[in-house]
């Protein structure tokens, strides 16, 4: 292969520097200006149109996204498409397109397509991030398949084939279709899956949890359609690859029986509607919200904004309280003991005055409970609802402010831990102990 590249590469030096200075690269390099400044103004007038849609018409996010991606890619592609006619013009009238303008419109081709993903990893990873892998990544490997193309060298490079043992040529020009191939599916699979679970099923009245379990399945269905295609691409016998995973089977299935057991159980949680995206549930002494279910575990986002990664076969195994799943309505109880010289009506008063708070259900109303006649304490329970369990913890403490000042407003006293000690003592020791306590 490398002889080849020499080869052309000698052959081709006296042609460029002949043709640098003849008259068909002046007429090349005329037409090439023309179209980029016709490409830039017609850019213009493209963006103003789009952003006066997308303003008037554009309301989800992932649209939003889509022409922001449009924008970036206006100007290479404009260019890209006045190329075509530019290149028809010179081939009617017998002019050489050759030098410049073959040589740029893959240029074209390919700046379209560095502006399109580096615009897709600012709008999905953070700025540093995507300025790393847009700059020190992308812009280099765009830049060495031009040169490579520019050179003549890139056919030859895609020509050039691989042969495992006992199997047919694999291409370089195979691999990366296939690879290409599976990163389309992958994008087109999370945009379905934002569709689907963001806007089209909510819209149709789905719940969150069957929603998520809908939009998870197509995911994974197009990833494991594109992942097949991509195999073909590339040239792999799907039969062959069949055998040998079902030989592979029996031995991983051991190892990653717990990696089964948490796919499997992600989805009948989700077909089960028992968890979903959204909802309050408590697992253990950790409480959160459930921000995602994936294939293996699902994240909990707790009050203190500390994220936990909870296997799915857990939620099947152990008890896990959902505040909910069905209805988010859920009824707070504090606790708070008196000493028996309060009087219970007026104790009663004080706890409904202290449930005055904005996050207190007006229905179901405030209840005060007398719990017990304890041992030195009169025992109380203040009752009321609440429709947002992230908000309980608040709600607890702010009552427990208004129950102290309430209290102390009707002059009740809280009761004491109280200890009785019952000394025993027999008579020669008690009237010994009252003769030292005379003497004293």
């Amino acid at each position: 292969m490398f002889e080849t590249i020499l080869q052309n590469l000698m052959v081709q030096f006296p042609y460029w520097i002949n043709a640098i200075f003849s008259l068909a690269v002046l007429r090349q390099v005329i037409a090439l200006l023309g179209i980029l400044l016709a490409a830039w103004l017609l850019q213009l007038l493209l963006r103003r149109l789009l952003s006066a849609l997308a303003t008037r018409f554009v309301q989800t996010s992932w649209l939003r996204k889509f022409f922001a991606v449009i924008r970036q890619a206006l100007f290479p592609f404009v260019a890209l498409v006045l190329s075509q006619p530019a290149v028809a013009i010179f081939r009617a009238s017998g002019w050489d397109h050759t030098f410049w303008l073959a040589w740029v419109i893959p240029f074209m081709g390919l700046w379209l397509l560095y502006r399109i993903l580096s615009s897709l990893l600012r709008l999905n990873l953070p700025s540093t991030q995507a300025e790393l892998w847009s700059r020190k990544v992308l812009l280099p490997f765009f830049l060495l398949v031009g040169a490579l193309n520019g050179l003549g060298f890139l056919d030859d490079l895609l020509q050039f084939s691989l042969t495992p043992s006992g199997t047919q040529p694999i291409m370089v020009r195979s691999i990366i279709t296939g690879l290409v191939t599976l990163a389309i599916f992958f994008v087109l699979a999370q945009g379905i899956r934002r569709f689907l679970g963001q806007v089209f099923l909510p819209q149709a009245g789905v719940e969150p949890a069957l929603a998520n379990a809908l939009a998870s399945l197509v995911t994974y269905t197009v990833v494991i359609i594109g992942a097949m295609i991509a195999l073909s691409a590339v040239g792999l016998d799907l039969t062959t690859l069949a055998v040998i995973l079902g030989g592979l089977s029996v031995g991983l299935g051991f190892g990653l029986q717990a990696i089964v057991n948490n796919f499997v159980s992600g989805f009948i949680l989700m077909f089960e509607r028992a968890i979903g995206p959204g909802d309050v549930i408590q697992v253990g002494d950790t409480q959160g919200v459930v921000q995602s279910i994936g294939i293996r575990s699902i994240l909990v986002k707790s009050p203190d904004n500390i994220e936990f990664i909870i296997p799915n076969s857990h939620f099947l195994s152990e008890m896990t309280i959902n505040l909910t799943r069905s209805d988010p309505t859920v009824r707070v109880r504090l606790s708070v003991g008196v000493s028996y010289t309060a009087t219970p009506r007026e104790v009663e008063q004080a706890l409904l005055e202290a449930a005055q708070h904005p996050y207190i259900l007006a229905e179901p109303a405030p209840t005060v409970q007398f719990r017990d006649l304890a041992n030195g304490t009169l025992n109380f329970d203040l009752l009321v609802w609440n429709n947002e369990p992230t908000r309980i913890p608040a709600l607890s403490s702010d009552l427990r402010f208004g129950l102290w000042d309430a209290l102390a407003k009707y002059h009740i006293e809280l009761a004491r831990p109280q200890q009785e000690i019952h000394v025993h003592l027999n008579e020669s020791k008690a009237d010994t102990l009252n003769q030292e306590l005379r003497g004293t």
